[in-house]
């Protein structure tokens, strides 16, 4: 779209509007996947007309009306590119957790190396991205219990059910709300961003992160899974807090598509070779798994902490060349993308399901050619679960109507 020049106005009398304000800021921009609905923009493009927060619409200074006066804009449209992340990163987490069944294969191995060296940093460096409006305003925090806290209580329900009826699990009281499979997710982002305000009063936020993260694999509170994997994302959590939009703008360039194709591509064989173990010694899947700390995996605090640095560098490389291989414009799924959160807390139930049932240890998928036809019927289970018939049905598990459980905004004291 080309910008046009609006015809001359006659001067004005008196200071022009908004004289001595701030400049206003791009709005929130949360994905409704992961919090409240809203709309998913990147910052203003230089020279345009900011949009200015009003609640539940948006408005914009309209340089052409009454001076002071604020217009109600259009709607502003979403981030193809963000919506089509993760809608490929959602599909990857199903893929990926299939192929943990796949323990026997060198190849699915090395695959299930690359996978989860970048897939779930992705997913966590895209809800920092979109977490940014909790560093700017307290109101934010009213949407984590109800689309963080309230989901989790369902789904832990039911994941703990069919422990108990399918896999036939000795029910437990005090295990009833302990995370268990991929509910650490919601449990860290509820973490993750009631510490987002401290993030952005800090000089090098990431560096900070970083160092501890490192020192946290130390501790004992690693033992719990939940807790490592907040404490060792949680750098990959800060850099898509605080990085400067226009780095991501740079992933977006023709070239890099070309160059994040050829790193994925050469990943793969370098992982075989790494899970032959004959060139170089394997690291330990805890590091790459978030879910150990040192001790618990059998290394000191200096060896351990090499190990987890070298895993958030992969983490960072791999994750960046799979972002520039992503899609930039509108496609058949693009709008599933806003359903990554269906897609993450459903599939586990199904999954864990045909694992329970001993169906992923038929011999007959674990050939070169079952394995291929599992992991196309994973990535189609991710498209389904995707789809808005699916979530008709299960909307009021993944984002249920639990706003009525806090406070109005005018009556908080």
């Amino acid at each position: 779209m080309t910008d046009t020049i609006p015809p001359p106005r006659p001067p004005v009398s008196g200071p022009p509007p908004n004289a001595g304000a701030p400049a206003a800021t791009a709005p929130d921009v949360t994905a409704p996947d992961l919090t409240a609905s809203g709309t998913m923009t990147g910052s203003p493009a230089p020279g345009s007309t900011a949009p200015v927060s009003t609640g539940a619409r948006t408005a914009v200074l309209d340089p052409q009306g009454p001076a002071g006066t604020a217009a109600p804009a259009a709607p502003r449209q979403r981030d193809a590119f963000f919506d089509n992340a993760k809608f490929f990163t959602a599909a990857l987490v199903v893929v990926g957790h299939v192929w943990a069944e796949y323990g026997d294969s060198t190849a699915a191995r090395a695959a299930y190396v690359v996978l989860y060296g970048f897939h779930m940093p992705v997913f966590v460096f895209i809800a920092g991205y979109f977490s940014r409006g909790f560093m700017r305003s307290t109101d934010k925090f009213r949407s984590i219990f109800p689309t963080l806290i309230v989901p989790y209580v369902i789904f832990i329900l039911l994941y703990r059910a069919q422990l108990v009826l399918i896999n036939d699990v000795d029910f437990s009281l005090s295990a009833l709300f302990r995370p268990h499979f991929l509910m650490w997710f919601l449990i860290a982002m509820v973490f993750w961003r009631l510490s987002a305000p401290l993030w952005g009063h800090l000089r090098h936020p990431v560096l900070i992160a970083v160092a501890l993260s490192l020192a946290a694999g130390c501790w004992a509170f690693t033992a719990d899974s939940t807790l490592s994997r907040t404490a060792g994302l949680l750098p990959i959590f800060v850099l898509g807090l605080t990085i400067d939009p226009r780095h991501i703008q740079w992933l977006r360039r023709s070239w890099t598509r070309w160059a994040g194709l050829a790193v994925l591509a050469l990943a793969l064989p370098v992982a075989y070779i790494w899970e032959k173990g004959v060139v170089v010694p394997r690291m330990d899947r805890g590091f790459i798994l978030w879910n150990q700390g040192y001790e618990d995996m059998g290394f000191g605090a200096l060896t351990g902490s090499g190990y987890r640095l070298a895993a958030l560098g992969f983490a960072v490389f791999l994750g960046a060349a799979f972002l520039a291989v992503i899609p930039r414009g509108h496609s058949w799924y693009t709008r599933m993308g806003t359903r990554s959160m269906y897609v993450y807390l459903l599939h586990g139930l199904i999954v864990k399901t045909f694992d329970y049932t001993g169906v992923l240890a038929e011999p007959v998928l674990h050939t070169p050619l079952g394995l291929v036809g599992v992991t196309l019927l994973a990535a189609l289970l991710g498209v389904v679960l995707a789809t808005a018939p699916v979530q008709r049905l299960t909307h009021w598990a993944v984002e249920p109507k639990a706003r009525w459980l806090l406070k109005p905004s005018h009556a908080r004291t």
